[in-house]
């Protein structure tokens, strides 16, 4: 009934927002509402904008860092320290660890977390290549989020790199368990880097 009630292009749109990760129907309904709400022109520059990151956005070959180019701007920076290697959940991750300035050497991104209950499992993730990259680093900070994911995905990445010649830290906890890295102030990133421990 509801269906019926509902118009189809409304229905339509709901239906591919709440397929997102993280979107239910509720919180698809409000994305819908609150761009309807939006004078005509915002919205469409919206839209448009939307599309315009889709046909730009990539991951980068070396780092799987989200960029407009085939390789991103750190991995092509000289000045970078490519012997270390920052490995976070997402690209989001790395842009709020940049934002403080504090880290020089370049990022490896998984593109999620190891989440038996949801299905994912390494194979999932970008793991290979970060084997592989490990080869020519000599310190790999894993910088995964402080959840139970976040630290299953720790332990797998450590079990794997742990008999080679390379120093592993984990990201400190100057953030609480259960924050995600895009989300924490500067402040509290810089003393999490600060304060990374050898694993």
């Amino acid at each position: 009934m509801e269906k019926e009630i509902l118009p189809e292009a409304l229905h339509k749109a709901i239906e591919h927002i709440s397929k997102l990760p993280g979107y239910g129907e509720k919180s698809a309904q409000k994305f819908v509402e609150n761009l309807l709400k939006l004078p005509k022109g915002e919205s469409i520059d919206t839209i448009r904008a939307l599309l315009d990151m889709l046909n730009k956005i990539n991951p980068c070959k070396e780092c799987g860092l989200l960029t407009e180019h085939e390789i991103c701007n750190i991995c092509s920076d000289e000045n970078r320290d490519k012997s270390i290697i920052c490995v976070v959940e997402e690209s989001f991750d790395a842009f709020a660890i940049e934002k403080t300035g504090k880290f020089k050497g370049v990022y490896h991104v998984l593109h999620g977390r190891l989440s038996p209950l949801e299905g994912i499992t390494e194979k999932d993730l970008n793991i290979p290549s970060l084997v592989k990259r490990a080869e020519k680093a000599t310190e790999i900070i894993i910088a995964t989020n402080p959840t139970i994911e976040g630290e299953a995905t720790s332990t797998y990445i450590y079990n794997l790199l742990k008999n080679k010649d390379i120093e592993i830290s984990r990201i400190a906890y100057g953030l609480p368990f259960g924050a995600s890295l895009e989300n924490a102030d500067t402040f509290t990133l810089s003393k999490a880097l600060e304060g990374k421990r050898r694993i």
